[in-house]
């Protein structure tokens, strides 16, 4: 078995590789479009950090290493994402992707990355690592609960549309995320081949709401069956905005013949009656430390208690899932 960087003449074959796992070999074009959508349209990518175990030309296990910065206290944090990670079944228990972690986690260490960060449901797995479960609070608001407490508050001052991420947009919508994004810890920070590339192509219907002609706020969602999950909400003026969201929530209940919307707990604290749920599929590991508002941030317990402290305050945006 080899271990070592994909090169630019696998990428084909590592992209069937992730599809065929995760895909357990059903939806191929789905996860083809999956894997491919995300090496492409991310302006950060480094084949030299897609890490590949080899039994003679065959691809058995993987492991990609994503490069972003996220707000944490107002500070913008390097992070290291782990992603694509996937052994084919006949290789399992080999601890390939073991070792296909540690050389991204060395990776991360070299280049002196602050966080890493990672989406899973094998908790014990990682947690060898030292990756520790960060909770994120999420709610549940059913359309007989929104009609009962909330569409009677609605005041109609706007006018709600579905938008585009064409280039005139994106700066408008790039103020509004710094404005209201940056109030967070954990956003990604864009920049404009981000927005074009990325969150511009990932699926979702993408609102607007315009007061007087001006772009206010937005909205992006996708639907999955009679539930609608907001992925992300930008708005403008700090005061009111709880106003927009229930605007935009009014708008889809009545267009997309939702049941329910499943939004992050942090961007709609005033909407009463929804159900609260935690989500323990993101989790975080310390890298390198770091000094926040003077406070030495030197191991990973220490930063998820400064996390913790507010939940509220932590929002990772389903735009930038990976």
């Amino acid at each position: 078995m080899v271990f070592r960087t994909l090169k630019e003449s696998e990428l084909e074959k590592w992209f069937y590789h992730c599809a065929s796992v995760f895909g357990e070999n059903q939806n191929l074009d789905f996860w083809l479009d999956y894997f491919k959508r995300h090496y492409f349209n991310d302006p950060f990518r480094d084949i030299n950090s897609i890490f590949v175990a080899l039994d003679d030309s065959s691809i058995a296990s993987t492991v990609r290493l994503f490069y972003r910065k996220i707000y944490f206290h107002g500070k913008e944090i390097t992070v290291g994402g782990i992603g694509e990670v996937s052994t084919k079944p006949e290789y399992r228990g080999m601890n390939l992707a073991s070792k296909l972690l540690c050389m991204a986690i060395d990776t991360m260490k070299e280049k002196k990355l602050s966080i890493s960060i990672l989406f899973a449901s094998l908790h014990n797995f990682y947690g060898r690592f030292g990756y520790k479960v960060l909770p994120r609070e999420f709610c549940l608001l059913d359309k007989d609960t929104f009609q009962k407490y909330h569409e009677s508050k609605t005041t109609q001052t706007g006018e709600i549309k579905e938008i585009n991420l064409s280039d005139n947009n994106v700066e408008i919508i790039d103020e509004i995320y710094k404005l209201y994004s940056t109030n967070f810890n954990g956003p990604v920070v864009r920049n404009r081949e981000y927005w074009l590339g990325w969150v511009n192509l990932e699926p979702k219907t993408s609102l607007g709401y315009f007061v007087e002609g001006r772009l206010a706020a937005y909205l992006f969602y996708r639907k999955n069956g009679k539930e609608i999950i907001i992925l992300e909400y930008g708005c403008s003026d700090s005061s009111n905005k709880e106003i927009p969201l229930m605007e935009f929530i009014k708008f889809i209940i009545n267009n997309e013949n939702a049941e329910a919307i499943k939004y992050p707990k942090a961007i709609g604290l005033e909407l009463t009656g929804c159900t609260e749920f935690k989500d323990n599929s993101l989790m975080l590991n310390l890298i390198t430390p770091f000094k926040l508002e003077g406070l030495l941030v030197d191991s990973t317990e220490k930063l998820i208690s400064i996390l913790t402290r507010e939940p509220n305050k932590f929002l990772f945006w389903g735009t930038d899932n990976f």
